[in-house]
């Protein structure tokens, strides 16, 4: 079926659309927007000058310019319909979505003219359905006709001419027409038919009434209606006249509403008491049918559900809301509807009463709006989710409209406030009381912040609620901003942090008390030490004083058990404090240059005299690649290898032990090295291999009863690895041996360190040498005594530090001992004083630190007084003497 429409149905087609007609004259590159074009847009003509490149510069959005030039250069490389989905900027309301679609229309292969429309979509995104109706959109569709009057003259031949047909024609009125030259402005097409109308009239004196096709002398085509009679006077024809009516408009509008109804992306049909009696052909696709006529030949009713969700019937429903938009002229409405498959669907329908072909129908437009019905269950399922975690979570969100003053809470933030939710929030007043005093300005602060620096907030504070309680939670805001810039709202949420503030105080006041454990710790230590070490250095101070004296056999026996339980001892307390260190965080790694096989050199000299007793030999397996000086912590790794060498003897009753290292891998700056002790001793049962570096961990307990020891060197050996970002690993057998080993990187050094040769203890005299010897303990001062005249030093003693600052300003000393914890004065004071002393040569005086103390930063504060060096009591009267003589005899 193919329906003819009056002017007056395609004016209403636009009014049921709401549609932005838009016509692009390519000969003249003008195009002309309808009122319903601006209005859409919100802008008044004389806004805007309509145009393709105003289009793109004022309308479209920056990032949807290429897609509306790609779709317009593919319409006129394809001629398919443009088609493209925009964001247009309106004047009131920002960038909103619209379907832009037109038809070209081309001559002589060129295009001459693309019409089409622009469609508001951005309800169906936005999920805001708004159609707007625009009243003056019959006006643009319907301009007003032009006609004009003419005649000729049969006898005469002359023509005259309305100025209307002056303007028609385009041509100047002081033209003088004749009957050829107003024949040539018909399109070759058309000029044969109004040639044979013309001659009708003259010979039967039949009157036409034509719509032809015709050129202006300005080369402009445009359509015309003509009408014409013949007038006679005795039977001849004396006079012809007529009317010449320029219909370009209406049929271009006709074209352009012909356009809109087939390309419209919603189903449109007409209606009328038979049922449907056309369609385009978004409906075909909508309905899911193959093909236009698949629609016409069906009733309406087969397109709908027996019952609507209202529970009422589709057909008696469908026939009241004709009646409505009969008796109104317009009717919108929701309405389901289902495919050709039996599928439904949800549309929003509009009805519009319009005549065709003088016969007055429905335009009925389906807009298919299940995504948007998607997208409001889905926000709705969102909103009850937020609601209910929300309330799980004690979090709440609120809004606050700085223009209108109104705030807006969601239940869950009433509750926080133990309030009863309402539709609105406390005004701001209301609000600012229920904050605690003591925050306000707080408050405030962060607010302002927001508003005049467009930054988003984020702080805890407390509140006040109904019942005096407070309660602390944790306030987010950020600003929303208009188009200009100004700030207009605030939004954002609250979390009720009431147990998290009281785990936090809680947990505060666990790690005071952690901490104040930590200091009594290390107190109790410092104490403990100071006590055991005390009367240890005398016992291993007096045993090594008769070791010396040429004891008889049985007493020399006597004493090295005597040296050896001391020793031992004295290994547990270092131990001890060690681990505490590591624990606490408080051991640094040194870097001083070194030598590596030196360094395991003297550790097997240490060794040996144990390892003898036993007939136990230890070999050294050195690299000679490692005969270099390297850089790192020669103290840490010789006693890391002194832990492993010492277990190994230890748990060794025959065989040997091999302590190698070799070189891995070297670079131009770094050299890695494997250390590996191995021995054949009782090995380590597989299950108890993985315990082994725990503290206070042997592999059994009858291991502790034979051999002692406290279970901590390996724990401090694995420790100490770490720091250096190694690792021990360890592989036994029982009753077969064991072997650990581990890898380190040292930086090497740019000079090589001559070799160390420890010293056999034989070289021991001072002679010469005065020394000071600052110590309040009797005991020790009687040691350290005997100790010097051993050493052929002369010395004098003081026995505090007020006494040692005098005696230091009375005589040359070339050495100071200074203990630390003494009456009256203490060492780290008279240290300090010392070094203030205004001749330069107590800046240059060396002074040992002699401390029986076990706090942890003992050495840091020693070198921070300016002592030079430090010896912990118990001390070996080998190293005391080395110290000794390295400060006094730099050149050894």
């Amino acid at each position: 079926m193919k329906s003819k429409f009056t002017y007056e149905a395609l004016e209403m087609v636009i009014n049921g659309i709401h549609a932005g007609v838009w016509d692009w004259d390519f000969v003249t590159d003008k195009q002309v927007w309808s009122d319903q074009f601006y209005q859409l847009l919100q802008y008044e003509p004389e806004d805007i000058v309509p145009g393709y490149q105003s289009f793109l510069k004022n309308l479209v959005h920056p990032s949807d310019i290429a897609a509306v030039e790609a779709s317009i250069a593919n319409t006129l490389a394809t001629q398919e319909p443009y088609q493209a989905k925009v964001r247009l900027k309106t004047k009131h309301a920002g960038y909103r979505y619209f379907f832009c679609t037109g038809t070209p229309k081309f001559e002589g292969g060129k295009p001459s003219h693309l019409v089409g429309a622009i469609i508001d979509i951005h309800e169906r995104i936005a999920l805001e359905e708004k159609l707007i109706k625009n009243e003056n959109l019959l006006k643009e569709a319907g301009s007003l006709a032009k006609v004009g009057a003419w005649e000729l003259d049969v006898q005469t031949k002359e023509v005259t001419w309305s100025s209307e047909i002056y303007d028609i024609h385009e041509l100047d009125e002081s033209t003088e027409p004749d009957l050829l030259n107003a024949l040539s402005y018909y399109k070759p097409w058309s000029r044969p038919i109004m040639e044979e109308a013309i001659q009708q009239a003259f010979e039967e004196g039949k009157p036409w009434d034509l719509k032809l096709w015709m050129e202006t002398a300005k080369g402009r085509d445009k359509w015309v209606r003509t009408i014409g009679k013949v007038t006679f006077e005795l039977g001849k024809p004396v006079k012809l006249y007529g009317v010449l009516q320029d219909l370009t408009e209406s049929k271009t509008a006709e074209e352009k509403l012909s356009v809109i109804f087939q390309y419209s992306t919603d189903a449109q049909l007409l209606l009328d008491e038979t049922g449907i009696i056309d369609c385009n052909q978004a409906a075909v696709k909508m309905l899911r049918c193959k093909d236009k006529i698949e629609i016409l030949s069906s009733h309406p009713a087969r397109f709908s559900p027996e019952y609507q969700p209202d529970g009422r019937r589709s057909v008696e429903k469908a026939i009241e809301m004709d009646r409505i938009a009969y008796a109104d002229g317009y009717n919108r409405f929701e309405w389901i509807h289902k495919r050709s498959g039996g599928e439904e669907f949800p549309v929003e329908v509009t009805l519009n009463p319009v005549h065709v072909n003088n016969k007055r129908v429905l335009l009925v437009v389906w807009h298919d709006i299940s995504d948007r019905k998607a997208a409001e269950a889905q926000i709705r399922r969102s909103e009850a989710m937020l609601a209910e975690s929300q309330e799980l979570t004690h979090s709440g969100s609120w809004e606050s409209d700085l223009v209108t003053g109104e705030n807006h809470w969601s239940n869950e933030t009433f509750r926080i406030f133990g309030l009863q939710p309402r539709r609105t929030g406390p005004d701001t007043a209301e609000f600012s009381n229920m904050i605690h005093p003591d925050d306000r300005e707080t408050y405030q602060l962060h607010i302002r912040n927001a508003i005049t620096q467009q930054i988003p907030a984020n702080f805890d504070l407390r509140i006040v609620l109904p019942d005096g309680q407070v309660k602390f939670i944790h306030a987010i805001g950020k600003p929303i901003t208009d188009a200009s810039g100004r700030v207009v709202k605030l939004y954002g949420a609250i979390m009720d942090i009431n147990e998290q503030k009281k785990a936090e105080q809680e947990l505060i006041k666990a790690k005071e008390q952690a901490e104040m454990a930590a200091v009594a710790k290390s107190q109790f230590l410092s104490t403990m030490s100071h006590e055991i070490r005390t009367p240890m250095n005398a016992v291993i101070g007096f045993t090594h004083l008769l070791l010396q004296q040429n004891p008889a056999p049985e007493q020399e026996k006597y004493l090295n058990y005597l040296k050896y339980s001391a020793e031992n001892l004295l290994i547990l307390i270092n131990d001890i404090l060690d681990f505490s260190k590591i624990e606490a965080g408080k051991i640094e790694l040194e870097e001083v240059e070194f030598n590596v096989r030196t360094l395991l050199e003297n550790i097997r000299s240490g060794s040996n005299q144990n390892a003898e007793d036993k007939g136990i030999d230890i070999q050294l397996v050195i690299d000679d690649a490692l005969d270099v000086t390297l850089i790192g912590d020669p103290v840490r790794l010789g006693q890391i290898m002194t832990n492993l060498v010492s277990n190994a003897v230890k748990f060794t009753e025959k065989g040997r032990i091999v302590v190698s290292a070799m070189q891995t891998a070297r670079t131009s700056t770094h050299l890695t090295i494997d250390f590996k002790v191995s021995d054949t001793g009782i090995g380590i049962p597989p299950e108890k291999v993985a315990n082994i570096f725990d503290s206070f961990t042997q592999a059994s307990s009858d291991t502790t009863r034979k051999y002692g020891g406290s279970g901590l060197g390996l724990a401090i050996t694995k420790k100490l690895l770490e720091l250096q970002n190694s690792t021990i690993s360890v592989r036994s057998e029982q009753g077969s041996g064991s072997t650990f080993f581990f890898t380190l990187t040292f930086p090497v050094s740019k000079k090589q360190m001559e070799q160390q040769v420890r010293k056999n203890g034989t070289d021991t005299d001072l002679s010469g040498m005065r020394l000071l010897i600052v110590e309040d303990n009797a005991v020790n001062i009687f040691l350290m005594k005997n100790f010097m005249k051993q050493w052929r030093a002369d010395y004098d003693v003081a026995e505090n530090g007020r006494i040692a600052l005098e005696k230091v300003q009375e005589t040359d000393y070339d050495l100071v001992l200074m203990d630390l914890q003494m009456p009256e004065m203490d060492g780290y004071e008279a240290t300090a004083k010392i070094r203030s002393l205004p001749d330069p040569k107590y800046l240059r005086l060396p002074i040992i630190a002699l401390t029986a103390s076990a706090m942890l930063d003992i050495k840091d504060t020693a070198f921070e007084v300016g002592m030079n060096d430090y010896v912990s009591k118990p001390f070996n009267p080998a190293d005391l003497f080395a110290k000794i003589s390295f400060y006094l005899r730099p050149e050894q």
